[in-house]
C-alpha cells in the first residue's frame, strides 16, 4: 500500500485570514511560542545541539559510553537569551500555511470543534516551521564542524580476542541518525519537503507539545475528526494515541488565553488514554495522519508483539 508523495501545496499567509480568526491564531502562537518548554526547544536549536538530557529521554536515543554529547549536560552561552528575543520578536506573518487547511479555519465558526481543531494544526504546523527556520539558519553557537562531528561519531572499530585466541574486528553494527533533534518515527526525511530540517520540525512537535499531532482524516483525508499524538520520549507508548477530551480542551483553552497561566504541555498518555493504535494501523487502515506521506510503512502489518507492556498496552 503506496502513500501519495508531498504535493506541490497553495500556500498563504495568517494575514489571509479575517481579523477574527488573524488575531486568535496569531495569539495562540505567541502563547505557545512563551512556554518554557518552547525556549529550551528553541535554544537547542540555536545552540546547534541538543542537550544530552534531551536525547537520552528520547526514544531511539544511540547514546553510549564515549560519545561527545555527554559533555553537552548545559546550553552555550547565550542560547536561551537569543530563543527568547526570536520570540520576543517573531512576526507570525512570515509563516505559510495549507491554503486548504487556512481556509477550512476560516469557514469554522469560533467556539465550534472544527475551530479548535483546525487551531491546534495551525499552532502545530506554526512550530514546525519555526523548527524548520531554526534548524536551517547557519547563525548556531557550535561550529558546522562541531556539529557534524558530533552528530557523525560512531564507536571506533576494535581487535577482540576469542577464547580459542582468534582474532575478529568488532564493529558497532549501528549508523549514527543524521541529526541528533529527531522523532524516532518520523525518520523519513528524503520523504520531506525540506528535508532533515523536517526531521528537526517534528521533534520540536514533540518537545513542546508531548507528541507529533496527527488528526483523523476520515474518509476523504482532509477532514480532522480526533485528535492523537505520537510521542517520542523515551518512557511513552509507542502507540498512536488519542487525547482524552479534557486533555484536548486544557491545550485548546491556554492557546485561547488572553492571559495564559500554567500550560498543560507536555501532554502523555496515561491508562486513562486507552484509545490506542499501533502505528502501522493507524496509518495504514485508519486514516490517522497529519500528512498521508509523513510515514513509510510496509505493505503488510508487522507481526504483533507476544508481549504487551503495561505502559504501551492499557
Amino acid at each position: 500500500m503506496n502513500r501519495p508523495a508531498p504535493r506541490e501545496r497553495s500556500e498563504v499567509s495568517i494575514d489571509t485570514l479575517d481579523l477574527d480568526h488573524h488575531q486568535t491564531l496569531a495569539r495562540a502562537i505567541r502563547n505557545i511560542l512563551s512556554t518554557d518548554l518552547a525556549e529550551v526547544t528553541l535554544a537547542q536549536l540555536i545552540d546547534g545541539l541538543p542537550l544530552v538530557s534531551t536525547v537520552w529521554d528520547m526514544k531511539g536515543s544511540l547514546l553510549i559510553k564515549g560519545h561527545p554529547l555527554f559533555n553537552h549536560d548545559k546550553l552555550c552561552q547565550g542560547a536561551s537569551e537569543q530563543a527568547r528575543m526570536f520570540r520576543d520578536t517573531f512576526k507570525p506573518a512570515i509563516l505559510r500555511f495549507d491554503s486548504q487547511v487556512m481556509q477550512s479555519f476560516q469557514n469554522a465558526a469560533q467556539g465550534s470543534r472544527e475551530f479548535n481543531m483546525r487551531l491546534t494544526e495551525l499552532v502545530t504546523a506554526s512550530i514546525h516551521q519555526v523548527a524548520v527556520l531554526l534548524f536551517c539558519s547557519k547563525s548556531k553557537l557550535h561550529s558546522k564542524e562541531d556539529i557534524d562531528a558530533v552528530v557523525s561519531w560512531k564507536i571506533e572499530s576494535q581487535w577482540v580476542v576469542l577464547e580459542s585466541g582468534r582474532r575478529i574486528l568488532e564493529e558497532e553494527p549501528l549508523e549514527p541518525h543524521p541529526t541528533l533533534f529527531y522523532h524516532v518515527q518520523y525518520m523519513d526525511h528524503e520523504l520531506y519537503p525540506h528535508g532533515l530540517a523536517d526531521v528537526a520540525g517534528y521533534w520540536a512537535e514533540d518537545r513542546i507539545l508531548g507528541g507529533v499531532v496527527a488528526f483523523d482524516r476520515g474518509e476523504s483525508q482532509s477532514e480532522c475528526k480526533d485528535i492523537y499524538f505520537l510521542s517520542g520520549r523515551r518512557r511513552t507508548t509507542f502507540r498512536v494515541w488519542r487525547l482524552l477530551d479534557n486533555q484536548f480542551n486544557d491545550m485548546v483553552e491556554f492557546l485561547l488565553s488572553e492571559r495564559p497561566s500554567t500550560p498543560p504541555f507536555p501532554l502523555l498518555a496515561s491508562m486513562e488514554n486507552r484509545h490506542r493504535h499501533d502505528p502501522w494501523h493507524a496509518i495504514a487502515l485508519h486514516n490517522i495522519f497529519r500528512d498521508p506521506w509523513e510515514r513509510k510503512f510496509p505493505s503488510t502489518a508487522p507481526e504483533t508483539r507476544d508481549v504487551h507492556a503495561v505502559g504501551d498496552y492499557p
